[in-house]
């Protein structure tokens, strides 16, 4: 003879689900926003050393490389957050107004 479940374990199983899809949801929403955090430290220590350079007139150009501000001592190596890669030093800064992008290149 099947074993019917009651009420009080299907209300126990479902809770317990719910309590489940709530924590995974949250776990994935609090990493999803620390990598977004991260990327944008990096890339704001990218732009404020595109920024001194550009200040200090050793670049003048309104596309500057990764490897430009390392070889002028404006930046450092950094690293993707992501991938745990160094970015490549042909990344390139551009100037965009008064604003500054960083493009990444793999």
């Amino acid at each position: 003879m099947a074993k019917i479940i009651n009420n009080k374990t299907s209300i126990i199983f479902t809770i317990c689900f719910s309590f489940i899809i709530i924590i995974a949801l949250t776990i994935y929403k609090v990493n999803q926003e620390h990598l977004r955090r991260s990327f944008l430290v990096v890339e704001k220590r990218i732009i404020e050393g595109a920024k001194e350079c550009v200040w200090n007139g050793a670049c003048n150009e309104n596309e500057i490389t990764l490897g430009d501000l390392i070889n002028l001592g404006y930046a450092k190596e950094e690293v993707n957050p992501e991938t745990k890669m160094y970015y490549s030093h042909d990344s390139i800064i551009k100037k965009n107004g008064e604003d500054y992008v960083f493009e990444s290149v793999n």
